[in-house]
């Protein structure tokens, strides 16, 4: 099969690749933007090409090259802030339609979405929930998500991803998860602050490789649609910093709670949705893949 897979240079993207070249038996292109290293990390196991999603010209030219049977689009401008200082910048990555209009007649597409395409005042949420984003980011996700569905209604899926934990990337990544985050926070002779009051359905990045293999294997077009893509807990990121605490033995007295919603927002800012929890049964039900929780997560690190 061919693929096309965008943002491979980042943390999802990845650990998908490491994943494809171990099944074997597709003919991978794997598109990044501008990190230096990443043809040295995986241009043996694929075909790597740069491209600038905000290129229309350059974003079609990539889908004609490869003329794939299915894409997973991965790439983004993932940093709300970032979203927020540059709102069009944002939207030009984020919801690059010239990538639906360049897609050979039969091609089925992946998007991976975001919680933050919900409000945040009525969790948990289901995949009918109203969607109501309160920031750059979730607004730009969710253009594409519905630019996705009306193009390709049968042979798209939209992910609704929470914040992704999981073991570090094989090769050279700007950031990697929040576990890695809190590991090396809490290695410091210092306290750190955490938020306390943001509520997320925290989700392993390895149970996400194997809903991407599912839908690549023919369940995009089996199960087209829009998901949540949550693990089973709702957590703060202080809840989550105590479990990396007490499963590598670190001291728990370094972790200070802040609430975000008491500090003093600074001009440009983007908001932040305080509960996005989500109900993921759909997607459950729909893969066969039950999502682990975090206590899972930590076991293998």
């Amino acid at each position: 099969m061919r693929i096309l897979v965008t943002g491979t240079s980042g943390y999802v993207g990845q650990h998908l690749l490491d994943a494809l070249a171990r099944t074997g038996g597709h003919t991978v292109t794997a598109a990044y933007g501008s990190l230096e290293t990443f043809e040295d990390d995986f241009g043996g196991t694929c075909a790597c090409r740069s491209c600038d999603l905000s290129d229309r010209l350059a974003v079609v030219e990539l889908v004609r090259s490869c003329s794939p049977e299915v894409v997973v689009h991965l790439g983004a401008v993932s940093s709300p802030a970032a979203c927020e200082k540059d709102p069009e910048r944002a939207r030009a990555i984020n919801c690059p339609t010239a990538l639906l209009d360049a897609l050979p007649p039969t091609s089925a597409l992946v998007f991976l979405s975001t919680d933050q395409v919900y409000e945040g005042v009525s969790a948990p949420y289901l995949e009918t929930s109203p969607t109501e984003p309160v920031n750059a980011y979730g607004r730009s996700k969710l253009e594409f998500e519905r630019a996705v569905l009306a193009a390709l209604p049968r042979r798209s899926v939209c992910l609704r991803s929470s914040l992704i934990l999981g073991p570090p990337t094989r090769g050279r990544c700007r950031k990697q998860s929040f576990l890695q985050f809190c590991d090396e926070r809490l290695r410091l002779d210092e306290p750190t602050d955490f938020f306390s009051d943001e509520f997320r359905s925290v989700v392993s990045v390895e149970d996400i490789v194997l809903i991407l293999l599912w839908l690549i294997d023919g369940g995009v077009t089996a199960a087209p649609g829009v998901y949540n893509m949550g693990g089973p807990e709702r957590l703060t990121r202080v809840g989550v910093a105590e479990e990396v605490a007490r499963a590598k033995g670190l001291p728990a007295d370094r972790i200070r709670p802040v609430e975000r919603a008491k500090l003093p927002a600074a001009p440009g800012a983007p908001r932040s949705p305080p509960d996005i929890a989500m109900d993921s049964s759909k997607l459950v039900a729909a893969s066969g893949i039950t999502l682990r929780p975090l206590s899972a997560m930590l076991s293998g690190l």
